[in-house]
């Protein structure tokens, strides 16, 4: 071998080793991306994640209210009921009463259909 070709190898082997630093360097940045942009992702995640145990918090309230409501109109209704059927309200007072039996119980049909629809967003 002559010192021309060993010059010659010695060079292509440089240029192929600058070309692996090359190559590994816009491996490494493109890695660097990677890993910020997974970072944010995970920031975003949590923050998903922190929204929807919010949303699954309030839920869960709105429906305790709904059901605590549902249970209080339905004292009330069987209270006016038992004043109807008992005989000591005037026939004014029984109208009343009827009158307010029957609020009542439009007023439960719409709660229970406002608790049947956050049940069904839920599902």
């Amino acid at each position: 071998m002559d010192l021309l070709t060993v010059k010659r190898d010695i060079e292509i082997n440089e240029d192929q080793f600058l070309h692996l630093q090359n190559v590994i360097k816009i491996k490494r940045n493109m890695l660097i991306q990677k890993q910020k942009k997974l970072k944010q992702l995970i920031k975003q995640n949590n923050f998903l994640k922190d929204v929807r145990n919010d949303y699954v918090s309030y839920n869960n309230y709105i429906v305790k209210q709904k059901e605590d409501q549902i249970i209080a109109l339905q004292l009330l209704k069987k209270y006016i009921h038992d004043l109807t059927i008992s005989g000591n309200l005037s026939e004014n007072n029984l109208k009343d009463a009827l009158y307010e039996q029957n609020k009542i119980k439009k007023e439960l049909k719409s709660i229970k259909l406002g608790l049947d629809n956050i049940m069904n967003e839920i599902h």
